[in-house]
């Protein structure tokens, strides 16, 4: 038998520390051996000296054996036929979702290097997928064949942690699985073996198209456990049934798939997947940018109906946002009542004079509906914020508006100003950005802090203060490189010169976005001498530039000290800033004044998901939409100052995906 003692023991420190028990299981055709151990030393002894056969391949129980087992009689030593073994009701844990990535082929027979190498594709697609859903960093196993991912959890061995387990696998295997590699669906049970890494993988005969490979560890994974709401959101990805309601003719069943993707001209390629079907979208639908069957539909044998696109800009698109894309008036039978929420307009606004605007000769002073429809205008187009919900409800920033975007101080107004620069810049945007606080040193500093997250990062000797790994930096920095464009604060606050360089930096550089933080720190006193006046005028600006140069302008403008819950009315300045602006948002920080005066004005309960999380936005205007009184929630990652949908969430973004540690390289394996 070919052992490799050091990657053995390697194997053993890994996967199974301090001592903890574990069964070894050798398996040969119809003869096989077991052992249980707790000794590296004793188990390699053993190793050495049973009997030698052709084609024994080694494995080793992969989570949480009871103590009780170590009882059995083949303790410290390997004993042929041995019974019982490990049963799934002699597991006390999960320590691992074990992924197995194995190349399909015949029974029988090893993998050739082809298959191999597919395998380690897939597996980074997979590392890459859940890294974004924020899973810590597996432990990676060449497995001889295929490719191990392990996933440290900690869960008990109960029915519905063995269901999530198992929901997990079939999750990851409609995403993944192809005609050439699979995740297997079996690696659920709790009793569940694993190659013994040091060991070789002998399936069938050891040719040179099919060779028979050693085994070992790649590399090795966080201590860390993923917490089990990652679990539970990756099985909510699997296809869902929809009651029984109305607008289904109480018969959600009998919705004909092929039906309503004909009917809509969808370009899709059928496949079959586990007793149901897989719809593979061309392009997709939300996105058509995302190419290479990214997006798919699919639908089980009983009729539950998923969508998923692995972009992580339509990550947040479900099978209902599908459908009602197509079907706008798909579920408009749910005529549900509002919530309503007091509406913070001021009653006694009165709008400054808008002087009139030269036109050309012959344009009516009132349009006819013809005359309209024949105005010719730019398409829509609308830059994602990163924001789910916003980006759901409001489509996002769209060109040719202007944001006002308001909070407390320390409530997290340019954190999320600059992540929304990053998420344009992800999206093929360019933009401009006006810091009057912060240098332009800062700044990047900040940024790049932002877009390289918590795998990129380390702590320094300061709490709470930490910085982007060296090697990490200059590949975000040349990532960014021409995307964004910081205003040198040398030139000064005056915002007349402020706005010529605009003008000339968006005509330049084909800017989308441009952002000003904050309005207090621009000196505007050469456009009226009122304060409010100013105020007005300076909104005035920014619309007229906005739609001339078909970009997205948002502005940082501070509160007064407001008495209660914070609203618009309480935005510095003039009301007419608020209420000229196309789009207002509110970035509260959940705190104990913000649980005890909400409570005081919505009447909330202690149990608000809005009170569990750190960050809270609102969207307080919406003009394309309508949208108002909408609250966000949103947790701040101090490591990487990122403001994310939920609390595992990580972001990858485009540099990661080409930086050469973020997956793992062919010479890993």
């Amino acid at each position: 038998m070919t052992l490799n003692e050091t990657e053995i023991r390697r194997t053993i420190e890994i996967l199974k520390p301090d001592n903890a028990l574990f069964e070894v299981r050798l398996i040969d055709g119809k003869w096989n051996a077991s052992g249980y151990f707790t000794s590296t030393d004793t188990l390699i002894d053993e190793l050495k000296h049973i009997r030698n056969r052709n084609n024994t391949n080694v494995y080793l129980t992969v989570n949480i054996v009871k103590p009780e087992c170590y009882a059995r009689n083949q303790r410290d030593k390997l004993i042929e036929y041995a019974a019982p073994t490990t049963s799934d009701a002699d597991i006390a844990g999960f320590s691992y979702l074990f992924i197995d990535i194995d190349p399909k082929r015949a029974a029988g027979t090893s993998s050739s290097n082809e298959q191999l190498e597919a395998a380690k594709t897939k597996t980074n697609e997979i590392y890459m997928f859940l890294r974004g859903r924020g899973w810590n960093d597996p432990t990676t196993a060449l497995s001889g064949n295929g490719v191990h991912l392990m996933y440290a959890i900690g869960l008990m061995n109960t029915p519905e942690n063995v269901k999530l387990v198992q929901s997990c696998l079939l999750a990851l295997n409609m995403l993944f699985s192809d005609d050439i590699v699979e995740v297997d669906l079996k690696t659920y049970n709790p009793a569940r073996i694993c190659k013994l890494y040091g060991t070789r993988a002998q399936k069938g005969a050891n040719t040179e198209d099919r060779p028979h490979r050693m085994s070992r560890i790649v590399k090795q994974g966080t201590i860390r456990q993923n917490d089990k709401n990652l679990l539970e959101s990756l099985a909510s990805l699997l296809p869902q049934q929809e009651k029984p309601e109305l607008y289904n003719n109480y018969n959600p069943r009998n919705f004909d798939l092929d039906d309503w993707i004909a009917k809509h001209g969808l370009k899709v390629t059928k496949s079959k997947w586990n007793g149901g079907t897989k719809y593979l979208f061309d392009e997709c639908p939300f996105n058509p940018q995302h190419r290479g069957k990214d997006a798919a539909i699919v639908q089980t044998s009983d009729g539950k109906i998923a969508f998923h696109c692995f972009h992580n800009s339509c990550a947040m698109y479900k099978w209902r946002d599908l459908r009602l894309m197509f079907e706008p008036n798909a579920y408009d039978f749910k005529n549900v009542p509002r919530q309503q929420y007091p509406n913070y307009q001021n009653p006694n606004y009165q709008p400054v004079e808008i002087k009139e605007r030269k036109g050309t000769d012959g344009v009516p002073v009132f349009y006819t509906t013809e005359e309209i429809r024949h105005i010719k205008a730019p398409p829509e187009e609308f830059l994602r914020t990163g924001v789910t919900i916003i980006d759901n409800k409001m489509r996002g920033l769209k060109k040719g508006f202007v944001t006002c975007i308001t909070g407390l101080r320390g409530s997290g107004k340019s954190s999320i100003t600059t992540q929304i620069s990053i998420e344009a810049a992800e999206q093929g945007y360019r933009v401009a950005l006006f810091s009057g606080e912060l240098t332009a040193k800062h700044l990047y500093k900040w940024i790049i802090l932002q877009a390289a997250g918590k795998h990129h990062i380390q702590q320094t000797q300061y709490d709470n203060y930490y910085q982007v790994k060296s090697s990490a930096e200059e590949v975000i920095s040349k990532w960014l490189d021409g995307k964004i464009y910081v205003y040198n604060n040398d030139y000064g606050n005056d915002f007349s010169e402020i706005y010529k360089r605009l003008n000339k930096c968006v005509a330049d550089h084909k800017v989308d976005l441009v952002i000003l933080d904050n309005l207090m720190a621009l000196n505007l006193s050469m456009l009226e001498q009122d304060k409010f006046a100013r105020q007005s005028v300076f909104v005035e600006i920014l619309e007229d530039f906005a739609k001339a140069a078909n970009i997205h302008i948002m502005f940082v403008a501070h509160p007064r000290k407001a008495m209660g819950f914070l609203r618009l009315d309480d935005v510095s300045g003039s009301n007419d800033i608020v209420n000229r602006v196309d789009n207002a948002l509110i970035v509260h920080r959940v705190n104990e004044d913000f649980k005890r005066l909400s409570k005081q004005m919505f009447k909330w309960k202690d149990d608000s998901p809005l009170y569990h999380c750190n960050n809270v936005i609102e969207i307080c205007k919406d003009r394309a939409s309508g949208n108002q009184d909408v609250f966000i929630p949103l947790y701040f990652d101090i490591p990487s100052k990122r403001l994310k949908n939920s609390e595992y969430e990580y972001r990858i973004y485009g540099w990661e995906e080409e930086y050469a540690g973020a997956g793992f390289r062919d010479d890993d394996f």
